[in-house]
């Protein structure tokens, strides 16, 4: 008797733990779709006002963190609370390489920082560590769970999150939020070195969500394999979509608003190239 009523409050507690899951799950995948149309209608809306203007600020708020918040949720929907504290990690960390770099010209080249972004943190926009943390996160889903190998992944997603400055770099001058010192070859005035400094950064920004992700936690082994493929596979898709509205949406700024064929053109072979990469990574791990 004893035993039958065990396994009945097993079961119970399996279906609740499931009804949970599924849950959470819903409210992930809605949050992130959310945010994301709001990151979007933001980036939209950006070329309809003059360059510089308090507007364009104010939207690039909005462009990095609802699209922060949306990986967030695509991040949580297969690892809970460790994305929350993946993104602690990135962004105390991007916040301290931004803070170094600007000071001393490592690893980016020389720069400086305008009064434009707001607030800031010992001359630093904390909006840039929110900008780093969420581009990290969107690549780290985008290439999980695939063919690669963890180095392959790390080499690949820091290659993507440095494309994506092909875009960045060249429209945030332009807004005046930061301005270049840095002598030396640069591509559209930006200092080649900086992408240098954006890969290796990157690399550090991956190895350290790898190692917050792969902390044990009880929650997810007690689902069942189907459940945690459908995650993988739904949060893997939601990142990828975002990177590539991403790269859609600048090179169609650059091409029609911001008046810069080169930029939106080898912007978007950079990060057409990255997101195609992902795309066959985890198409050949479906097939196997």
């Amino acid at each position: 008797m004893a035993e039958s009523n065990r396994r009945r409050a097993t079961r119970r507690a399996v279906r609740r733990l499931i009804v949970s899951v599924v849950k959470s799950t819903a409210l992930a995948v809605k949050v992130t779709r959310s945010a994301g149309v709001v990151a979007i209608a933001a980036m939209v809306a950006t070329p309809l006002f003059v360059q510089g203007a308090v507007e364009r600020r104010w939207l690039a708020y909005v462009v990095v963190i609802g699209f922060f918040v949306a990986a967030t949720a695509a991040s949580w929907l297969v690892h809970d609370v460790r994305a929350v504290w993946a993104a602690v990690v990135v962004m105390t960390v991007s916040l301290a390489v931004e803070v170094v770099g600007s000071r001393t010209g490592i690893p980016f080249g020389d720069y400086e920082y305008g009064s434009a972004l707001q607030p800031k943190l010992l001359g630093v926009p904390l909006l840039v560590a929110v900008a780093w943390t969420m581009i990290t996160l969107v690549v780290y889903g985008m290439y999980e769970h695939t063919r690669l190998s963890l180095v392959g992944r790390t080499i690949a997603g820091a290659c993507s999150i440095t494309a994506w400055d092909v875009f960045l770099d060249p429209q945030m001058v332009a807004e005046g939020y930061w301005t270049w010192q840095q002598r030396g070859a640069s591509f559209r005035g930006i200092p080649l070195v900086n992408y240098g400094g954006w890969f290796m950064t990157a690399v550090v920004m991956l190895v350290l969500v790898h190692m917050v992700m792969t902390v044990a936690t009880g929650h997810r082994a007690a689902q069942q394999h189907h459940d945690v493929m459908q995650a993988e596979h739904i949060a893997r898709s939601l990142a990828s979509l975002m990177y590539l509205v991403i790269s859609v949406l600048s090179t169609i700024g650059f091409l029609l608003f911001f008046a810069d064929v080169i930029v939106a053109l080898v912007g978007a072979f950079a990060m057409g190239s990255c997101w195609t990469l992902s795309r066959v990574a985890a198409v050949r791990r479906v097939v196997s």
